[in-house]
């Protein structure tokens, strides 16, 4: 998993064959290894195909740009305010992405339910 920018449009067909490149040749001198002769499956998830699959806005897994220091506390809340007993919980949302972060935010949720 490499960390991309969300999906603005881009052209992702040069930048993905690029990674892919790059990150095979890093395992390979990793591992003194061609990893490339042993995949058998590969599955590749671009933002286009997150933003598809998740309906995750602009495909990015972990919500708005977490660049800025006030990121943190432009996260979406973990209730709605328009609609009652509507909650959210996982990596967009407060208090981030990330597994212990997700988990943190399933907790938060499922006291305040």
């Amino acid at each position: 998993m490499i960390i991309v920018p969300s999906n603005s449009g881009q052209n992702w067909d040069e930048p993905v064959k690029a990674a892919r490149a790059n990150i095979l040749t890093k395992l390979s001198g990793l591992l003194n290894e061609d990893v490339s002769k042993l995949i058998i499956s590969e599955s590749i998830l671009d933002p286009r195909d997150i933003e598809t699959r998740t309906l995750s806005y602009q495909g990015s897994i972990y919500g708005n740009s977490s660049n800025s220091q006030f990121a943190a506390f432009m996260r979406h809340r973990n209730q709605s305010a328009q609609i009652k007993n509507l909650y959210f919980c996982g990596g967009s949302v407060h208090p981030g992405g990330g597994i212990p972060l997700c988990l943190l935010s399933a907790k938060i949720v499922s006291e305040a339910i």
